[in-house]
């Protein structure tokens, strides 16, 4: 029997079948399924000792890779040029992780209908509204990476969400450690916040 192949909804992190268009929970734009002879997301490439380059697929054709001369990044959703960064020009990285606060913006809702709700029912529908922000603030992070260039010009790389403990998290802390294990080579310090 054929084994089902699955992508991650780069905007709720959910895994769906690749056959699929669009995901099934939040209808977003779900990433093309990798080919065969690609490496999979977060597997170090070969390459010389001592340093294993990374590419990270990040979904909908968005990507982090680090090899020994640059980085590169393909943040626009949906595909488009690739930055490429040389490790030359990066004199500082900062590795960004914090909750995804965004969800307490359903605690507003929460107040408005509690205070002003005409009915019950939607009172409920708030307080539910609310408790489901603050799962998912709770449930999620947001990682993102700063880098500092020699030029003194400070570039933010958004990275995605990911759900705590997920295999799509576990992916990033990857490239988090392939970075400080490059920079460190290099002699570009990595700092990192965590929330």
């Amino acid at each position: 029997m054929p084994a089902e192949v699955l992508v991650m909804c780069s905007a709720c992190g959910r895994p769906q079948s690749a056959a699929r268009r669009r995901c099934a929970f939040c209808n977003a734009e779900l990433p093309e399924a990798p080919l065969p002879s690609r490496s999979s997301p977060g597997t170090p490439v070969p390459s010389s000792p001592g340093f294993s380059p990374l590419a990270l697929e990040l979904g909908n054709r968005r990507a982090l890779a680090v090899n020994g001369e640059q980085l590169s990044f393909q943040g626009r959703p949906g595909g488009g040029p690739t930055l490429d960064v040389p490790w030359a020009r990066v004199r500082r990285l900062e590795w960004r992780t914090r909750p995804y606060f965004e969800a307490l913006g359903l605690l507003a809702f929460t107040a408005l209908g509690l205070l002003w709700a005409p009915t019950q029912a939607v009172r409920l529908l708030a307080l539910v509204a609310g408790v489901i922000g603050l799962g998912l603030a709770a449930l999620y992070r947001h990682h993102g990476l700063t880098l500092e260039l020699d030029d003194g010009t400070r570039m933010q790389w958004p990275l995605g969400m990911a759900l705590k403990g997920s295999a799509r998290e576990r992916g990033l802390e990857a490239a988090r450690a392939t970075l400080a294990d490059a920079g460190r080579m290099r002699g570009v310090p990595v700092a990192g916040s965590d929330a």
